[in-house]
């Protein structure tokens, strides 16, 4: 299969590309940078959103037609970003319904969307389900429904992914997310992981290497088409409990210092992950310890 990825140079792009080609498809890569057609004809523009909108634009001119399969994995917007400026959030929608809409007139694509399961079900009771009712509690969750409903209003037959909390080599502290990376980065840098909240708050955590492998699942399964499905690792695990695995992990045991909560933050969120295991026959299979290791061991090769 020709599988095009847009943001194919991101944190889960670039896993994904690798995850493709290790499948024996091929990786059509879109980027910022690096606009697939026609070498600069579609010139880059100078940041964020507009930026995914360019590379989305060259898939669309590329072809579809000539895609088996695009994957949405392109997004600017962060929790922090938008509740700092919600208009980025309207900016950036605008613009992938847009592109959404260049890519169907390209040909019939089977289209798959990374949303995100940490925010689009809010402070519901975990595990959550793909049918439980949606109810995001901060604007990037609400962000992220509104996505989703274009996505099925232009691509009826899109598969939706709701990604929990991704982490692993190649992840860097950006913005609100990525607990992991802005602890690695305090370790490095001789100061203190952070703790915004209750430290008992749990999440699920998926390993970038097992996120991967679910995507190019999709691809693959055609039951896939039209479905909403959960991707995470199906587990919870509080904040104090992934400090201590970072600890064991790094020989370094600083206790975390505690700061009052953001108002963009989630509770206790974690996925049921049985569609996952039934439709696409994946489960995560990385454990936390391992991944975090990985994690680790990846940034203290830079």
């Amino acid at each position: 299969m020709r599988i095009g990825i847009v943001g194919a140079n991101g944190f889960i792009g670039s896993a994904l590309t690798a995850a493709v080609q290790k499948a024996g498809h091929s990786a059509v890569p879109f980027t910022r940078a690096n606009p697939i057609s026609g070498g600069n004809r579609y010139r880059p523009v100078s940041a964020g959103a507009d930026q995914n909108r360019v590379a989305g634009e060259d898939a669309a001119r590329a072809g579809a037609g000539d895609l088996d399969a695009v994957v949405w994995a392109a997004t600017s917007s962060t929790p922090a970003t938008i509740a700092a400026d919600p208009g980025t959030g309207e900016t950036e929608l605008k613009e992938f319904e847009e592109t959404c809409a260049a890519l169907a007139r390209g040909g019939d694509t089977r289209f798959i969307l990374l949303s995100s399961g940490g925010t689009v079900y809010g402070h519901g009771h975990p595990p959550h389900r793909e049918d439980d009712a949606l109810s995001p509690t901060n604007d990037y969750g609400k962000f992220k429904v509104r996505m989703e409903e274009v996505c099925r209003s232009i691509f009826p037959d899109s598969t939706i992914l709701r990604i929990s909390n991704v982490y692993g080599p190649g992840q860097r502290a950006r913005g609100g997310q990525g607990v992991l990376g802005h602890w690695m980065k305090a370790l490095r840098n001789g100061g203190t992981p952070v703790i915004y909240g209750d430290p008992t708050v749990a999440r699920d955590y998926v390993y970038i290497a097992d996120c991967a492998c679910a995507i190019v699942a999709a691809t693959e399964t055609p039951s896939a088409s039209g479905q909403t499905i959960n991707i995470g690792s199906g587990e919870p695990t509080s904040l104090e409990a992934l400090a201590g695995v970072l600890a064991g992990v790094t020989g370094i045991d600083t206790a975390p210092q505690i700061l009052e909560g953001r108002p963009y933050d989630n509770r206790s969120t974690w996925l049921a992950t049985t569609r996952a295991r039934d439709l696409l026959g994946w489960s995560a299979t990385t454990p936390l310890t391992e991944g975090v290791r990985a994690m680790w061991e990846w940034r203290d090769e830079r």
